[in-house]
């Protein structure tokens, strides 16, 4: 972890830090209010190594200190991993083919085709611009370009209210619109996790009208009004930024959507919504609790000893921690274990992109 504004020196204490015999990959997170180029470029010609990584409201990593402007890093060092990087440039002209085609480049530089992936061996990674647009698209081409293994990951972020794009970074190069999936070949036993706490309520809505992330309409009323009448029909209050959840089920799956915050009559969205879409009010649940149970359920999973915890955060988790005064609570949770990290725009788990959880990668300490 490296804590600071300039991001030359933060790049170099990260590179410094990272440096060491049989590096494999190395994934660093960097706050959006330091230079991406200076980042992504500085830690890559600093180690000379695969990195990946992106932008981001928050980093997680040990010593990370709450709205200290820092980047973290996490290496994957020796012989037990393999590594391979397939990036998915200018998303917005064939997101479903591009992240596709990222996958079968992923998988040739492991050697192999996405046929021969074993799901006891191979995990996909993913880390995708959060402002793109087509992060649904995105989820769903990587996933399906190889169905036998799991895939995991995470949208990168800037700040939520403005105009600046989010960033990603592979092998020095910066960029936005673009996605990158990363295939691990693992002779140590690893856990793909989603940690997911809302609890759903009895109470829908439709969207009358929206564009993009925003919803301006919801049952033929200005958004917000009859967002906080429904909020009350529970019970509950309507805070701001929300801590309460939509989710549009599909199959009996939640597709959650997570408000960032309110404008007026507009509800800004982490994901996108279309007019006609029935939305279901998603309450807060046991926060801390879920996520310490699935935390420690991962870490049975891979023998009881967790090597690595590479953890995308949704924000909505940790704006409901603020507002419900957990934020020491999560951090803790997440200290218990080697966790490096970010917080995400969004969510990959297989082919869904979701809001509110906690998705990861959990790999087992060598014997």
């Amino acid at each position: 972890m490296a804590t600071g504004s300039d991001p030359a020196v933060v790049a170099r204490q990260l590179a410094d830090q990272l440096a060491g015999p049989g590096l494999r990959i190395a994934f660093v997170f960097a706050d959006w209010r330091l230079d991406p180029a200076t980042i992504g470029q500085g830690v890559y010609h600093g180690l000379r190594a695969p990195v990946v990584g992106g932008t981001t409201v928050g980093v997680l990593g040990p010593g990370v200190q709450h709205d200290a402007i820092s980047a973290v890093g996490l290496g994957l060092y020796g012989d037990w991993v393999r590594v391979g990087i397939g990036a998915a440039t200018e998303l917005p002209k064939s997101p479903l083919t591009r992240s596709r085609d990222a996958v079968h480049h992923a998988a040739a530089a492991l050697g192999r085709t996405v046929d021969t992936l074993d799901p006891s061996r191979h995990v996909g990674i993913t880390i995708v611009d959060g402002t793109v647009g087509h992060e649904e698209a995105f989820c769903i081409g990587s996933a399906a370009a190889a169905p036998k293994i799991r895939f995991v990951g995470g949208c990168t972020a800037t700040e939520p209210t403005s105009t600046r794009r989010a960033a990603i970074w592979v092998n020095g190069e910066v960029m936005s619109d673009a996605g990158v999936v990363i295939l691990l070949d693992s002779d140590l036993p690893f856990h793909v996790l989603t940690s997911a706490h809302l609890l759903p309520t009895d109470v829908k809505t439709v969207v009358t009208a929206a564009s993009g992330r925003v919803i301006d309409e919801l049952d033929g009323r200005p958004a917000a009004s009859r967002l906080r009448e429904l909020v009350a029909k529970l019970g509950d209050k309507l805070d701001d930024p929300p801590v309460h959840t939509f989710a549009r089920y599909v199959d009996g799956l939640p597709y959650v959507r997570s408000m960032t915050h309110l404008d007026g009559e507009q509800i800004h969205l982490a994901s996108g919504v279309e007019p006609g879409h029935v939305l279901r009010i998603m309450r807060p649940g046991d926060l801390i609790g879920t996520t310490k149970r699935d935390l420690s359920t991962a870490c049975e999973r891979v023998g009881g000893r967790c090597g690595a915890l590479l953890a995308f955060s949704c924000m909505g988790r940790h704006w409901e921690a603020r507002a419900r005064q957990l934020e020491c609570e999560l951090a803790a949770a997440y200290a218990a274990y080697p966790t490096v990290g970010f917080q995400t725009m969004g969510e990959q788990s297989g082919m869904l992109l979701v809001n509110h959880t906690l998705t990861g990668l959990v790999i087992g300490a060598p014997k």
